[in-house]
């Protein structure tokens, strides 16, 4: 059994144009912030939240839900963070 802490939530896609390369690049930054390791799934298919490219093979558009999952030390602080970049609609502005 392993004591690797693991979180998860459900985040929705609001943007119109669901998750384009400006928001994958921000979703993959604040992923890679974290030692943790962060996946977001879509359907059966699960992808490395660090990794843009592996982000854009979601296809993810307005109004579709996806599962993020953090495992390890920082799960909890890099789940929240994803979440509130879902929350507010990616606007802090970065690249």
């Amino acid at each position: 059994m392993s004591d690797v802490p693991v979180r998860r939530a459900i985040v929705t896609i609001r943007l119109p144009e669901g998750l384009h390369l400006r928001p994958l690049t921000q979703l993959a930054r604040a992923a890679q912030s974290y030692s943790a390791t962060v996946t977001l799934q879509k359907g059966g298919q699960t992808v490395d939240a660090k990794r843009p490219l592996d982000l854009m093979t979601l296809a993810a558009g307005c109004g579709e839900q996806l599962q993020l999952e953090a495992a390890g030390d920082d799960a909890d602080a890099a789940v929240e963070a994803i979440v509130r970049l879902f929350e507010s609609d990616f606007a802090d502005g970065s690249p």
